[in-house]
C-alpha cells in the first residue's frame, strides 16, 4: 500500500510542468461500443495504426503488440512456431489470456472453452488499427475484460490488388495476396496467406532425448478470408466477414508418427454487423460464430514402451450483441445487451502403452451468458470535467458437463455427468476525467470484473506438457467458482512539448476467488497432478510510464512497466501465501526508434523482461532477457517496396518456460506490391 501512495504522489507532482495541447480528436469505438473522441474518454486508450504495427519489432502480431502496448506481457517463446500465445495487461499473469479480451471488429476472439486466443490466425496485413482500452471494462464487455480490451479493426475493402512474399531463416516462406472491388456503395474483398518453415530445435541440450526423437519445431499454416459491405447512408453500414485458418505446428519430438508430436488449429469464423450514426443516435449490432477444431497428436516412449494419444476438441462460440447511444436527460446514455454460448466436446483416443488395451476418454460442457448493461456519460465545467457511470448484470450458467476416463480413478474423482451451475453478478464502473490545462489531463476509475470459469477447467482432464523434465497432468475441477476482480487506477495525459506525449498510470487490483493453477502434491505413474482452483485473494498493483515523441522524420516510443502480483490469502495451501504469481514479470521495458531517410525507413527496437517464476511455490523460474531488433524498408515506386528485418540481433536463446528455447537470431527479406 505504501508503494501505491508513492506512485500517486509522483503522478500528482508531475503536473507542475508547462504543457501544450495534444491531439484529442481521434475517434475510437472500443470504450463505449459506439464512436467517441479519444479526448472524451476518462481512461487510457492506445491507438496503434497499421503502419505503426508494420514497423514494430516482432515476428508475429502478438510479439508486435507486446512491444507496442506499455506494460503488456506475453509468453510466446517460440515465435512463429508457438502453437498458442498470450497478451495480457495491467500486471495479470502472462500465461493466461482469459483476463484480457480480444475483439476482431468488435466480435470476441477468446474461446469460451479456455479463454485463449489463436493469435496465429490474425494477420497483420489486414489491420487498419488496433484500439487498446486498459483497465476494468467488464461493465461493458463482461468476462475476459478484467485487465482491458484489445480491439483489432480490419481494413475496409479498397479497389485493387496486393501481393507479398517473404523468405527467412530456417527456410521460412511467407506469401499473402488480397484483392478488393467497389461498385457504388457496395464493396467486396478477399485475402489469403501461407506460412511454412522447417523450424529449429527448441529443446535444451540437457533435456533432449535420443537424436531420433528430438526434432525441429515446424509450422505449416494457410488462411483465407472474404468480406462484403453495403453503405446505406444515414441508415448505416451492413457488413459481413468469413475466415478459415488451417494451422499445424510441431512441438519438437517425433517417435513413430510422421508429423511427430504436433497440434492443429482449424478455425472457421463468421460475423455479420449493422452500425451507423445519424447525428442523434449511434448504434451497432452484430452476430458472430467461431468453430475451432483442435487436434493434437501426443506420443512418447518410456522404458522402451510406446504410447500415443490422439485428441480432438471441437470448441464452439456463438453470440450476438447490440448497443445504442443517444442523448437522454442531459447525459449521453448507452444501452446494450450481450448473449453468448460456448461449448466444448473433446475425445482422447489412447493407444495405451505396451499390451494394455486402447480406450477413449471424453469431456464436454456448455456455458451460456446473458448480460444487459447501461452506461451514462456527462460533461461539466465547460467540458473540463467528464463523468462516467456504468452497470452490467451478468447471468451465466454451466450445463451438460460430462467427463469419462476408464483408465484410472486417480486422475479424476468421479466419472459421468457433472452437476450444472448458475452464477450472476453486477459489475459497476465509475470514472472521472479532469482537464487541468491544455494538454494536461488526469483520470481516475474504479470497476469490478466478473469471470465465470472456462469450460475446460471444469470438465477436461489432460496431459499439459512438461516443466523441465517432469510431465504434468491437469485435473478437471467441476467445483470451480467464478472470480471477481476489483481495480482502481489513475493516470495522466501530458504533452509538455510539441510532439511529446507522456501518459503515466498506476493501478491497484484485488482478485477474489482468483482462478489459478497449483500443484496438488500428487503423482500418478510419475506424472505431477495440477488443478485450477480458486485462491481466496490476490493483490496486483503497479505503474506504467509510456513516452512518445514525433519530430519530422524521427519517432521515439519508450515504455516502462512495473508490477507486483502476490497471493494474499489461500486457505487451500497457506504455504503459497506471499508468493508471486507465475509468469508475472516485475518489470518490462521497450524502446522503438524510427527514422525516415531518402534511401530507406529505418527502425530499431529493444525490449526487456525481468525474471519470471514458473512454479507456484516460486522454486523455479526463467531468467530475465532483453532483445534487439532492426529493420530497413525501401519504396522503389509507389506500388513496390522491400524490407530487411533482423529479430533477436544478439542471438539470445531466452526461455519463457524451463523446457523451451527461443529460435535465436532470424533474418527476413520481404517484398510487397500494390496495383
Amino acid at each position: 500500500m505504501q508503494n501505491s501512495k508513492l506512485i500517486a504522489l509522483a503522478l500528482l507532482a508531475s503536473l507542475s510542468a508547462p504543457l501544450l495541447a495534444a491531439d484529442v480528436n481521434i475517434s475510437v469505438v472500443t470504450p463505449a461500443r459506439t464512436a467517441r473522441a479519444i479526448g472524451d474518454v476518462p481512461g487510457e486508450v492506445d491507438v496503434i495504426t497499421g503502419s505503426q504495427l508494420k514497423s514494430a519489432p516482432g515476428a508475429t502480431l502478438g510479439d508486435k503488440l507486446v512491444n507496442a502496448i506499455p506494460g503488456a506481457a506475453s509468453s510466446r517463446t517460440n515465435g512463429i512456431y508457438s502453437y498458442t500465445s498470450v497478451v495480457t495487461m495491467r500486471g495479470m499473469p502472462g500465461n493466461e489470456q482469459g483476463r484480457t479480451l480480444v475483439l476482431l471488429d468488435g466480435a470476441p476472439v477468446n474461446t469460451g472453452a479456455t479463454g485463449s486466443v489463436n493469435w496465429n490466425r490474425l494477420a497483420s496485413e489486414d489491420i487498419e488499427r488496433i484500439e487498446v482500452f486498459k483497465g476494468p471494462v467488464s461493465s461493458l464487455y463482461g468476462s475476459n475484460a478484467a485487465a482491458g480490451v484489445i480491439n483489432i479493426i480490419t481494413k475496409k475493402a479498397e479497389p485493387g490488388c496486393r501481393l507479398g512474399a517473404a523468405y527467412g531463416t530456417y527456410n521460412t516462406l511467407r506469401a499473402n495476396a488480397g484483392a478488393g472491388v467497389k461498385i457504388k456503395n457496395f464493396s467486396l474483398s478477399a485475402d489469403g496467406s501461407y506460412l511454412g518453415s522447417d523450424g529449429y530445435n527448441s529443446t535444451p541440450k540437457n533435456l533432449r532425448a535420443a537424436p531420433d526423437y528430438t526434432v525441429n519445431r515446424y509450422v505449416l499454416e494457410k488462411n483465407a478470408s472474404a468480406g462484403a459491405a453495403l453503405d446505406l447512408g444515414e441508415k448505416g453500414v451492413v457488413d459481413a466477414q468469413y475466415s478459415r485458418t488451417e494451422g499445424q505446428r510441431g512441438e519438437g519430438a517425433r517417435y513413430r508418427a510422421a508429423d511427430g508430436v504436433s497440434r492443429r488449429y482449424n478455425t472457421d469464423s463468421a460475423r455479420a454487423a449493422w452500425h451507423g450514426d445519424n447525428g442523434h443516435t449511434a448504434w451497432q449490432t452484430q452476430a458472430y460464430y467461431q468453430l475451432e477444431n483442435y487436434l493434437r497428436l501426443s506420443e512418447s516412449v518410456k522404458s522402451n514402451i510406446y504410447s500415443r494419444i490422439n485428441t480432438q476438441a471441437l470448441r464452439q462460440d456463438a453470440g450476438g450483441q447490440a448497443a445504442v447511444s443517444l442523448p437522454l436527460g442531459g447525459v449521453l446514455a448507452t444501452f446494450g445487451a450481450d448473449y453468448k454460448l460456448g461449448a466444448v466436446d473433446a475425445v482422447d483416443h489412447n493407444l495405451a502403452a505396451g499390451s494394455a488395451p486402447a480406450y477413449d476418454s471424453r469431456d464436454r460442457g456448455r456455458t451460456s451468458q446473458y448480460a444487459p448493461y447501461v452506461q451514462a456519460e456527462k460533461k461539466l465545467v465547460s467540458g473540463r470535467l467528464r463523468l462516467l457511470a456504468a452497470l452490467r448484470y451478468d447471468n451465466a450458467s454451466y450445463f451438460d458437463g460430462y467427463f469419462y476416463n476408464p483408465s484410472t480413478v486417480a486422475y479424476n474423482s468421479a466419472n459421468g455427468p457433472q452437476s450444472g451451475h448458475y452464477w450472476d453478478s453486477f459489475s459497476p464502473k465509475l470514472a472521472a476525467g479532469w482537464q487541468y490545462a491544455a494538454g494536461t489531463e488526469q483520470y481516475v476509475s474504479y470497476g469490478k470484473g466478473f469471470r465465470p470459469p472456462p469450460l475446460e477447467d471444469m470438465c477436461l482432464t489432460m496431459l499439459k506438457g512438461k516443466t523441465g523434465s517432469s510431465q504434468r497432468f491437469s485435473r478437471a475441477n467441476p467445483a470451480l467458482k467464478p472470480e471477481t476482480v476489483y481495480t482502481a487506477e489513475t493516470g495522466l495525459k501530458l504533452s509538455p512539448a510539441l510532439g511529446l506525449y507522456i501518459e503515466p498510470a498506476a493501478y491497484y487490483t484485488v482478485g477474489r476467488d482468483f482462478m489459478y493453477t497449483t500443484d496438488t502434491g500428487e503423482r500418478v505413474n510419475g506424472v505431477i497432478v495440477s488443478l485450477k482452483s480458486n485462491i481466496g485473494k490476490v493483490k496486483i498493483y503497479g505503474a506504467e510510464l509510456p513516452l512518445k515523441y514525433y519530430s519530422g522524420n524521427f519517432s521515439l516510443a519508450a515504455a516502462y512497466g512495473w508490477s507486483e502480483s502476490r497471493i494474499d490469502q489461500y486457505a487451500g495451501n497457506t504455504a503459497l501465501e506471499g508468493n508471486t504469481l507465475t509468469y508475472s514479470p516485475h518489470q518490462t521495458a521497450s524502446v522503438a526508434l524510427g527514422l525516415k531517410t531518402a534511401s530507406a525507413d529505418l527502425t530499431l527496437g529493444w525490449s526487456y523482461k525481468s525474471k519470471q517464476y514458473t512454479s507456484d511455490d516460486n522454486s523455479a523460474w526463467v531468467r530475465p532477457y532483453h532483445l534487439l531488433a532492426a529493420a530497413a524498408e525501401r519504396a522503389f515506386t509507389k506500388a513496390v517496396s522491400a524490407k530487411l528485418s533482423v529479430e533477436n540481433i544478439f542471438d539470445k536463446r531466452y526461455q519463457e518456460s524451463p523446457a523451451d528455447l527461443a529460435p535465436g537470431r532470424t533474418f527476413t527479406v520481404s517484398v510487397e506490391a500494390k496495383f
